[in-house]
């Protein structure tokens, strides 16, 4: 949409004076704040044309305009100034990072909770895809006369563990021989080609040791099935639901997706893989049409890795809270990428 340089100045304005203050802004107040000489009557009018392009919103009869959900896509594509993250909150983010940083799954999980209790919102991390995952290494571990755990190792960091059973005493010869031979036949195989009949054809290959290992085998199978499922870590969820600015049907709707993890796991793959600013309807929610969502994805060694997501009001501060995600998805790729080089 083009717009005269004044509208631009007028509309930014406002943008930004509504995400400081929460109240809606009058001429009389907005003269004040831009940076040339104009009479409250020019701007008025000007408000007025910008209400008729959609861009404005009067709440009520005497109050002054807000931005509506076009003026928001508008400033966020066009008008808003990317803004350089303070060193005072990037020591924060990587101080907090590191603390968990032997763990993949709990650097996600603490990035999350580093968002959401910075910009005051509810964020949410997803776990490197599967697609591209390969199994790194096993590892066993007896837990009982008849009992071991597989630990299977990705190449993205992840870990899952399946606890099995055999019919015959577990000796630490066993043990070895269950580590060599089947990390001899596995490590490097992509996490998406261990399926049934490649298990089945993978026993047939070990003839006679066959006999010690259907336990095993469904155990690996079944913990490369769990990479397939998309891992959520959802931090700030109280954060959005008891916003004044926002209506207790709204909050209570908010409040029932955050905590249906299918339906939230839904939403999210819905916004990969793409560094974006969703606002309102655009994010095809009902329950989200008051809030926005800003999505950052993060990599591992060049590859796609997954993705940070936050769920905001959209009277947000856009380039802080972009610049929060930015930060934090680097952070992320380079200590993930630390731990499985």
């Amino acid at each position: 949409m083009e717009l005269a340089q004044r509208k631009v100045k007028i509309l930014k304005a406002i943008v930004e004076a509504y995400i400081k203050t929460g109240d809606p802004i009058g001429s009389k107040a907005l003269c004040s704040a831009l940076d040339f000489p104009v009479s409250s009557a020019t701007v008025r009018n000007e408000m007025a044309e910008l209400a008729e392009l959609g861009l404005l919103i009067q709440p009520h009869t005497s109050a002054g305009r807000i931005p509506s959900q076009a003026g928001y896509r508008l400033y966020v594509n066009e008008l808003m100034e990317r803004r350089t993250l303070p060193n005072e909150f990037k020591l924060y983010i990587i101080g907090a990072l590191e603390e968990a940083d032997d763990d993949p799954e709990k650097i996600l999980r603490r990035s999350s909770e580093v968002i959401a209790e910075l910009c005051h919102i509810t964020a949410i991390t997803t776990a490197p895809s599967s697609a591209t995952a390969r199994i790194r290494h096993l590892r066993f571990v007896q837990t009982g006369r008849q009992t071991c755990m597989v630990v299977l190792i990705t190449s993205t960091g992840l870990i899952k563990n399946r606890l099995f059973k055999c019919d015959y005493v577990i000796t630490p010869e066993i043990i070895r021989i269950f580590e060599e031979s089947l990390n001899r036949k596995l490590a490097g195989l992509p996490i998406v080609n261990v399926t049934p009949a490649f298990m089945q054809t993978l026993a047939v290959e070990f003839g006679e040791l066959a006999m010690l290992i259907p336990s095993v085998l469904a155990a690996i199978m079944e913990a490369c099935f769990d990479m397939n499922n998309i891992s959520l870590a959802v931090s700030g969820r109280l954060n959005l639901a008891f916003d004044d600015e926002h209506d207790p049907i709204t909050a209570r709707e908010l409040l029932r997706l955050l905590n249906s993890n299918d339906e939230l796991e839904s939403v999210v793959m819905s916004l990969m893989p793409e560094s974006r600013i969703l606002i309102g309807s655009e994010i095809g929610h009902k329950a989200l049409e008051s809030f926005c969502v800003i999505t950052e994805p993060y990599s591992l060694d060049n590859a796609s890795g997954g993705m940070l997501a936050a769920i905001a009001p959209q009277r947000t501060d856009y380039a802080f809270l972009t610049a929060v995600m930015e930060y934090t998805s680097e952070c992320v790729s380079k200590l993930i990428c630390e731990l499985i080089s």
